[in-house]
């Protein structure tokens, strides 16, 4: 049984979903940056060919990163929560 507090045997998975809550506000600032660009067509914005080149380079980094790196991140705090249990 473990010693610690409850607050300290809560962090590994509060981290966890702090960094999936964080993955998912990164892709709705995305999209919602990108719906505006296709509605306007501004300037600001390097694109790469068509409106859909560019909606899928600037998605593409975030869709691996929820894809891979997400499964990496919540087994390293699964054996860290497990190791400090």
């Amino acid at each position: 049984m473990s010693v610690g507090t409850p607050a300290r045997r809560l962090r590994y998975p509060l981290a966890l979903v702090a960094v999936v809550a964080g993955l998912l506000l990164l892709e709705y600032l995305l999209e919602v940056t990108l719906t505006g660009y296709a509605a306007t067509g501004t300037t600001w914005l390097p694109t790469v060919g068509t409106i859909g080149q560019t909606m899928v380079a600037y998605t593409l980094p975030v869709s691996l990163l929820a894809t891979f790196g997400v499964p990496v991140v919540a087994f390293v705090f699964g054996v860290r929560y497990a190791r400090a249990a």
